[in-house]
């Protein structure tokens, strides 16, 4: 067992790439003109807003194409949008972009539904026919990934920082990153009943958050853990390399969290809402699922690959200072994460 401490995130959380993916040709053309990336009021909307930060960099992805590489150097919430939700009757959404333009609202039974998560752009790179285009050797990351985000109408996906270069071949991207931080997390959960969220437990409402809190965790504490989880064998070289990856699509399902270093994956993590153990350190009915689950999933591109598994959930454990707490579990390639739902964030 191995607890993780405020004081073990000394890690940087380097700069990520991610595709944005659009369905409204107009809304696109409007991105591009201004340099902008919105994401609407809904709980996908404030994923993408807590899982894309200030120094990763993006492109657009409409229609088959991906669309420019850009750096994001400031990501903001609107004033008007910082008290109130960001919906309403009218069918554009009511805060300008950068030159006067609107967003079309995305229109439902009951309300419009505008953008209130936004990302100011430094374009890098315009793409052209050639970089345009998704289905190309050496990029089997996005094609693996696109389908079924396309399907379920996710926001964005994550692809490896190294996939710019084979896309874009640039050499403007520097992978600076930065060290914790929460203060975005504290930003979108203050919005939703006006009180300054004290717990995990309150910003980690839904899965998708909880994923990206815990992707955050992990990767500014590896060094900490590494050891523990059998990533040892990996050289300095490799370590320096790793990468930490949203929701990725593996043989046998969705792997929540995905560790990898170099383009080759070491370890899928299966992120679940909720208790994973009980007070007696056994398989909650859930966490039994996800373990079966897990067990499952294999790497699509070397399906031989040993992969290690985790499974994360929440509990409240007993030790005030544990941000999370890491189990080995029966099987040695099998690893179960707790983050402590009680942790108080000034502690951070």
């Amino acid at each position: 067992m191995m607890d993780i401490t405020k004081d073990d995130l000394s890690g940087i959380i380097k700069s990520k790439y991610f595709i944005v993916i659009l369905s409204n040709e107009e809304n696109l053309n409007k991105c591009l003109d201004n340099n902008i990336a919105g994401f609407p009021e809904t709980d996908n909307g404030a994923w993408a807003y807590l899982d894309i930060n200030e120094g990763d960099y993006l492109s657009f992805y409409y229609n088959g194409r991906i669309f420019n590489l850009y750096k994001v150097k400031e990501k903001f919430i609107p004033e008007k949008f910082k008290k109130e939700r960001a919906k309403g009757s009218e069918y554009e959404d009511p805060v300008a972009l950068p030159n006067g333009d609107r967003w079309s609202a995305i229109k439902t039974k009951k309300d419009n539904i505008y953008f209130p998560y936004r990302f100011s752009l430094q374009l890098i790179e315009e793409s052209d026919y050639a970089t345009s285009l998704i289905f190309k050797q050496g990029f089997e990351r996005l094609g693996i990934n696109l389908v079924p985000r396309v399907s379920f109408k996710k926001s964005h996906f994550q692809l490896s920082i190294k996939d710019i270069m084979k896309s874009f071949n640039s050499t403007k991207t520097v992978s600076k990153g930065k060290y914790f931080f929460i203060d975005d997390f504290q930003e979108v959960f203050y919005r939703k009943d006006q009180v300054t969220p004290s717990k995990l437990q309150e910003i980690t409402t839904k899965e998708i958050f909880l994923q990206t809190l815990l992707k955050r965790i992990l990767e500014a504490s590896i060094k900490k853990y590494k050891s523990f989880i059998n990533l040892n064998s990996i050289n300095e070289l490799e370590f320096n390399e790793l990468e930490f990856f949203s929701e990725q699509t593996v043989y046998g399902g969705e792997a929540d969290l995905v560790i990898a270093n170099d383009l080759k994956n070491l370890a899928f993590i299966e992120v679940k809402n909720m208790n994973i153990l009980t007070n007696k350190h056994k398989l909650t009915r859930v966490g039994q699922m996800a373990c079966d689950q897990i067990q499952r999933y294999k790497d699509i591109i070397e399906p031989e690959r040993l992969i290690l598994k985790i499974v994360a959930g929440k509990n409240k454990l007993n030790n005030n200072r544990s941000l999370l707490r890491i189990v080995r579990y029966n099987d040695k390639n099998l690893y179960i994460i707790e983050i402590n739902t009680e942790y108080k964030l000034n502690q951070l």
